[in-house]
């Protein structure tokens, strides 16, 4: 396929360049970590994972520098036992790639090549070309499911269906409304409006999002742990009925159901235990873009994904440290899914938004 070179003005390049030099600054007499320049757009726009040949690596952003994070296990699911090598610009989407080790030193030509709108769509390293694969969110593509015809009947159904007796036992959390426990929370329940991946509302309860009262005081613990930062907690899901998850699971092509456990089996967000979250700006009220998009299936979604941008990278980890110290444990597939305890001898409920206070 042929590509079409995007330069971009030497002017604008060096000034950016400029900024990404000063980014990630430490200001130790406020205590507070300032958050990185703004990558320059013709440097996001490589950003990713490249393939072919037999291998696999991501290109991510650094401190202001571009690496090579080299996949060489099949076990290796998320990059993050990746080995790391320095990209040394040259010119632009131009450099040459660095192994340097004890006994020598290896160095080979690294050439980027652009789509019309600017992003990298292959990468030649070497004598070898890799493809670019886009991650969802990433040049226009998104991931969703298509809705059955029969979504209206399988709702219906769910509604109508009969929680399994053994996930009824175990004691059963008197929900709270979160944002009246936690009030600087903000909202962004996604299931309540097509922004998902089934591009259709699960239900109508967009203004309230519940959990068991000790999963609302530790919220408000990580809470009181980032506002000296200046970010506030994003709530995307909270509790979810079990009816829903039933719902959501029957809205899965048969080749997409392992993303959701099966409705016999129940899942954590039906015990009020369990609370999806990402960060926003206390000053502004914006929400901020994290190293993917909630509920979005790809490598990003990982906990340890090494790639993105050096900001994205920390904001997920500030928002895990501040999870997990206020007793928060974070699922090892989504960075934004944490589980307040073990999460052991609670009842999975059943009870709609609509019957709660």
């Amino acid at each position: 396929m042929k590509t079409t070179h995007v330069p971009f003005p030497l002017a604008r390049r060096l000034r950016r360049a400029a900024a990404t030099a000063l980014a990630f600054l430490l200001v130790a007499a406020a205590g507070t970590v300032l958050a990185a320049a703004t990558i320059p757009k013709d440097v996001s726009y490589l950003l990713g994972m490249y393939y072919g040949s037999g291998s696999a690596f991501l290109v991510r952003e650094n401190g202001g520098k571009l690496e090579l994070v080299y996949h060489f296990s099949d076990t290796d699911r998320d990059f993050s036992g990746g080995n790391t090598f320095p990209l040394i610009k040259v010119h632009f989407d131009s450099y040459t790639l660095t192994e340097a080790g004890p006994l020598l030193r290896a160095e080979a030509p690294v050439k980027f090549e652009r789509d019309a709108n600017g992003y990298g769509v292959l990468c030649r390293v070497g004598g070898k070309s890799f493809n670019r694969l886009f991650f969802p969110g990433q040049n226009g593509k998104t991931f969703f499911v298509d809705a059955p015809a029969d979504a209206d009947d399988l709702r219906t159904a769910a509604e109508q269906a009969e929680e399994p007796a053994r996930l009824r036992q175990g004691t059963a959390s008197a929900l709270v409304d979160l944002q009246k426990a936690v009030p600087s929370l903000h909202l962004d329940l996604r299931y309540a409006t097509d922004r998902n991946l089934f591009r259709r509302p699960l239900h109508q309860n967009g203004d309230k999002a519940y959990a068991a009262p000790e999963v609302a005081a530790a919220l408000q613990d990580a809470a009181a742990r980032l506002a000296p930062q200046g970010y506030g907690l994003v709530v995307y899901e909270a509790y979810r009925p079990w009816y829903l998850s039933k719902y959501a699971y029957d809205l899965l092509p048969a080749d997409r159901k392992g993303m959701l456990p099966p409705p016999k089996q129940g899942e954590d967000r039906n015990t009020g235990w369990t609370v999806d979250v990402g960060l926003y700006d206390l000053g502004s009220g914006e929400a901020l873009p994290m190293i993917s998009d909630f509920d979005e299936v790809s490598l990003r979604q990982y906990p340890a994904y090494p790639g993105g941008t050096t900001e994205e990278r920390r904001l997920r980890d500030l928002l895990a440290d501040a999870m997990r110290r206020a007793g928060f444990h974070q699922g090892d597939q989504e960075w934004w899914h944490f589980v307040l305890g073990e999460g052991n001898g609670a009842a999975h409920l059943n009870i709609p938004y609509g019957k709660l206070p």
